[in-house]
């Protein structure tokens, strides 16, 4: 065993019995070897493919609620993500991105409501990214913001904003014409958000610290919409975030359950009578999603709409694992 085959095994052990993130202990093995790109390549696949090896509790879990499609599931979840584009159509137009894409390089692939390009793609890197003409998004959770029947003109809460992914999509749909106040309680992912609106060309978002419960009251029945993408497990992203399980445990997900309820039930109050309320979660535990839906809709005066999920497969083009319900606020 080489030297570096011993620090390989070290990272891993850092990240699957100490916690330490995936992108940290690579970027330290590629500090400490400054390797060449085949080794590089060949550094972090054998640590990822380690890594996806999730927790015993967490393939139990899935196992249950998923029975004999539960093989198939935990095997999509150890594939690698496609890449899905989502064109700023603030900026530029659905057949000059396709250009601008394919000068590049980059083998672009029309979908219904996105782009999927092959890798490996420097998409940061190019002109038009930092021009504003694309953001990286996945195509289920492009398809958060396209359930929520959004119009110019519309005011809408995001509750948990964070870097403001679903946001700035939100705005490009309504024309950006209307209001988001875009809420969160990390000062560090609204700053971001400020910037990557500015890059979009958005003017209509107003990010919003959350200092106490008392932002989200000053609120109540003022949204046309609201969107609530509650922080979740992620085990619906583990393509493109391995790491995740290391950092949970069987007791953790019970903590986010509650946390995301007590987040549905305060921020669903900012809706209007007659508004929608969009619950979204990147989880495929059924009590992030449609247990959670159920346990709000017998507390609260809230019609269920409309509802989907998602799931990772093995075909070409298959989203991250998402729930998604749209509640009406009864008049």
């Amino acid at each position: 065993m080489t030297q570096l085959d011993h620090d390989i095994g070290r990272a891993i052990a850092d990240v699957t019995r100490n916690g330490r993130h995936l992108s940290t202990v690579i970027d330290e093995l590629f500090t400490a070897y400054r390797p060449d790109a085949d080794t590089a390549a060949d550094i972090r696949s054998r640590i990822v493919e380690a890594v996806r090896t999730m927790p015993e509790w967490l393939r139990q879990r899935i196992r249950a609620a998923y029975g004999d499609k539960a093989t198939r599931i935990l095997e999509a979840l150890r594939s690698e993500a496609p890449v899905f584009i989502r064109v700023n159509t603030l900026k530029t137009t659905d057949r000059d991105a396709l250009r601008a894409l394919r000068d590049a390089g980059a083998e672009p692939t029309e979908l219904e409501h996105c782009l999927v390009v092959a890798r490996p793609f420097g998409l940061y890197r190019r002109q038009s990214f930092r021009d504003g003409w694309f953001e990286q998004q996945d195509i289920s959770s492009q398809r958060v913001a396209l359930s929520m029947d959004l119009a110019p003109g519309m005011r809408v809460v995001d509750a948990c904003a964070g870097n403001g992914g679903k946001t700035l999509h939100m705005a490009a749909l309504m024309g950006n014409r209307g209001r988001i106040i875009a809420l969160d309680p990390y000062a560090e992912k609204l700053s971001t958000l400020r910037s990557r609106a500015a890059r979009a060309g958005v003017s209509i978002v107003e990010p919003r610290a959350i200092t106490s419960t008392k932002t989200v009251k000053r609120l109540a029945e003022t949204a046309d919409r609201v969107l609530v993408d509650v922080p979740c497990s992620g085990t619906g992203v583990l393509r493109r975030n391995p790491d995740i399980p290391w950092h949970l445990t069987d007791a953790s997900i019970g903590e986010l359950v509650s946390l995301q309820r007590d987040i549905l039930r305060r921020s669903a109050n900012c809706a209007k009578p007659g508004g929608l309320v969009v619950y979204a979660s990147c989880s495929i535990l059924p009590e992030e999603g449609p247990d959670q839906i159920r346990t709000f809709l017998d507390q609260s005066p809230f019609t269920l709409e409309s509802e989907w999920a998602s799931m990772p497969d093995n075909a070409p083009h298959s989203g991250d694992g998402f729930y998604c319900a749209v509640l009406r606020r009864n008049p």
